[in-house]
Order: C-alpha cells, then sequence, then structure tokens
C-alpha cells in the first residue's frame, strides 16, 4: 500500500519538472515612512531566471508611484524611473512631495517593457508604506475615479502640475470631451514637456554609499587641482 503514495508524489514531482518556470512577483524593500524629497536607495529584485521567457520581450524596467485615492483601487499615477535595466536591483528613488497628500498610503509599481518602448507590460506592486512630508490634495478628479493623466508619460516631477490641469479644467464629470478636455490634455502635455527628468529619472546601479565616495574623490581631485 505505501507503493501508491510514493507513485503518486513521483508523478507530481515530474510534472512539475516539465512545467514552465513562472516568474515570482519583484521584491522592492520599502523604508517606513518614505519621506518626500528624500533620495533612497530602494532594492529591487525582478527575480527573473536568465532563461526567462520575459527577457525575449523585455531588456528593462519602469519605476511607478502607486496611489489609493480614498474609496479607490490602487494604480500607478506617474513615474518614478522610466527605464531601468532588467536586471538592476538599486535604484535611487525620490518622492516629490507635490506627487501625493501628506500621510498617504502608497506602493512602488514596476513593469516590464523594450528600451525606448513607450508603454510597458502588467504591473507588479510592493508593499504599502506611508508617505511623510508631502503636501499635495487629492483633486476632485482623482476622488471622482476618473483621473487622465497617463502614468507612461508623466513622471512624478510632473505630476503635481498634471494634477492642477485636472482641477483648473475638468469642474464637472460632462467636460472630459470636446473643447474642454482638449484644453486640459494640452495643459497636462506641457506639464511633462517642462517637468519631466531629461534622463530617466532616477540614478540606478549605484548605491548612495558609493555616489557619495565618487562626489566626495571628485571633490578632492579638484581641491588637489586648485592648490597646484
Amino acid at each position: 500500500m505505501e507503493l501508491i503514495p510514493f507513485l503518486v508524489r513521483l508523478i507530481a514531482f515530474n510534472l512539475l519538472a516539465t512545467l514552465p518556470a513562472v516568474n515570482a512577483s519583484p521584491a522592492i524593500s520599502l523604508p517606513y515612512p518614505f519621506e518626500a524629497d528624500k533620495l533612497y536607495d530602494v532594492k529591487i529584485e525582478q527575480r527573473i531566471g536568465p532563461d526567462s521567457e520575459v527577457r525575449k520581450r523585455a531588456n528593462a524596467y519602469r519605476v511607478y508611484l502607486a496611489l489609493t485615492p480614498p474609496g479607490w483601487g490602487t494604480g500607478p499615477v506617474c513615474w518614478l524611473a522610466k527605464e531601468v535595466d532588467i536586471d538592476v536591483t538599486q535604484v535611487n528613488i525620490t518622492i516629490p512631495a507635490d506627487a501625493a497628500p501628506n500621510q498617504s498610503r502608497i506602493r512602488l509599481s514596476t513593469a516590464f517593457l523594450k528600451k525606448g518602448s513607450p508603454r510597458s507590460m502588467g504591473f507588479s506592486y510592493s508593499g504599502r508604506t506611508t508617505l511623510v512630508g508631502a503636501n499635495a490634495t487629492w483633486s476632485q478628479k482623482e476622488l471622482d475615479g476618473r483621473s487622465h493623466i497617463d502614468a507612461e508619460e508623466v513622471s512624478c516631477w510632473a505630476f503635481g502640475c498634471a494634477r492642477t490641469c485636472q482641477e483648473t479644467y475638468y469642474t464637472t464629470k460632462d467636460e472630459e470631451d470636446g473643447p474642454i478636455g482638449t484644453k486640459a490634455y494640452a495643459c497636462i502635455k506641457q506639464c511633462a514637456k517642462d517637468l519631466n527628468p531629461r534622463s530617466n529619472g532616477a540614478t540606478y546601479g549605484m548605491s548612495l554609499s558609493r555616489l557619495l565616495a565618487v562626489a566626495v574623490m571628485i571633490g578632492l581631485v579638484h581641491v588637489v587641482a586648485g592648490v597646484l
């Protein structure tokens, strides 16, 4: 009789061995609380195997701020790092103070993409933390669950400006189409053009301690050069 359980386990093992590898959700380590306007060295491990199918479709990932407006679900609202190499695990992240209200419960979100692509593929989320030192106010659009700010186009440095565009032009739920909607969209696009970082928006691949060490070395070189 003991042979039957053994055979069941053997069959199950063989079936599992033939299944394709499934990619686990990324491991994202967040500080608690998360202070606005402060630079953090955030560890993000995508846990993608060398032979993963993901590597055929993507070679980078994007990092977003994910918010939960009162009464609504959580979703990415703006990007914090536009393109991070898929194997990079250290990303320096700053959340601007005007990106969310103080004491907001926030997450970071990541999504895979091909470098140069404007659109990413699906979203994964970190655990929650609390944003402190922030100064934004929820817009009526966010409270209505109808924000039209595209997280792929608008960085978190431009998000406060884009939120103001929504407050300025959208005074009722019926103004999303037509001239009002066109003006609001143009306003949001201008915010992104003026305030999106020229680079990817985050320094990655080097820890904060290493960045400080490099800065000190550069400073010493300038001092020595000045003396000579």
